[in-house]
Parts: structure tokens; C-alpha cells; sequence
């Protein structure tokens, strides 16, 4: 009779361990990507990511901590190692420093980027101009000048 709560444990515990087949392009694992907004700041980004997370894992990532959940977010959006402003059950705003490369006097380079699963919208936005992609797994690589000069 014991045997039956700890292989109900053990099992869950998989669902989240193990990723799930994705039904979807924008899927991956339990997490459907709806939006992406990448603003350019300099050469630092701060990323707004929406997406939902199956409804049968939630209350998993509540019980269990959010490290399975940041380090998925971190495949999706191809910056394994940033840093989390906020993360949520439907948003994250993800800080990611040095995305640009400093071409002085104020102009930066942001080099095309590849996500791990394809996005159903990305917002590039620099202080001069914002770029929209849809259905994509790739943005291209965009000049911008920055506010450092600015100020």
C-alpha cells in the first residue's frame, strides 16, 4: 500500500523531468510560447516572454520550485544563461546582458539570434526602430543606436 503514493510521486515528478512530445511548433516540453518582445537597451536586452503552462503541470511547478521552469525558458529562448527579472505562470521578463556588440559611439549590433522552438510572434524593439516576425525560430541581426550617448 505504500508502494502506490511513492510510484504516484515518482511519476509526476517524470512529467516534468521528461519532456513531453510537442504538439505544437510553439511548444516545448509543458510550455506554449505565445508572444516575445526583445527590447535593446545598449548592448543588454530584456526579454518579455507569454506563454502558458499545462494545466496538469502547474501545480507541479508551485510545489517543486521554478528551476525546471527557468531552465526550460532558457532553451526556448536561447539565453540558457540569463537572468530572471520576474517569472510567473504566464510571463517571464528575462534580463540577458551583453545580447549587442558596442561598435562605439553609440551604435551596437544585435547578431541574428536562433530560438529553440518557433515563436508565433517576436517584437525586436531598439530606441529607433521595432521589427515584427511571425512563425519564426530565427530574428536577423539588427544595427541601432543605443541611449548611452543620450543622457
Amino acid at each position: 500500500m505504500k508502494l502506490v503514493p511513492v510510484m504516484l510521486c515518482c511519476c509526476m515528478l517524470l512529467m516534468v523531468i521528461i519532456p513531453a512530445g510537442a504538439a505544437e511548433s510553439n511548444q516545448y516540453s509543458y510550455i506554449t510560447v505565445e508572444d516575445c518582445v526583445i527590447h535593446l537597451n545598449d548592448e543588454d536586452a530584456v526579454i518579455d516572454l507569454n506563454y502558458s503552462i499545462d494545466e496538469g503541470i502547474v501545480l507541479l511547478v508551485h510545489l517543486l520550485g521554478k528551476s525546471d521552469l527557468k531552465h526550460k525558458l532558457g532553451v526556448i529562448t536561447g539565453y540558457p544563461d540569463a537572468r530572471y527579472q520576474t517569472i510567473e505562470m504566464d510571463h517571464a521578463t528575462i534580463l540577458v546582458s551583453d545580447v549587442s556588440q558596442d561598435y562605439g559611439e553609440g551604435s551596437y549590433w544585435f547578431p541574428a539570434h536562433m530560438f529553440g522552438i518557433e515563436m508565433p510572434g517576436v517584437a525586436l524593439v531598439s530606441p529607433q526602430v521595432d521589427r515584427t516576425y511571425n512563425a519564426t525560430q530565427s530574428v536577423q541581426g539588427m544595427g541601432y543606436f543605443g541611449t548611452k550617448g543620450n543622457q
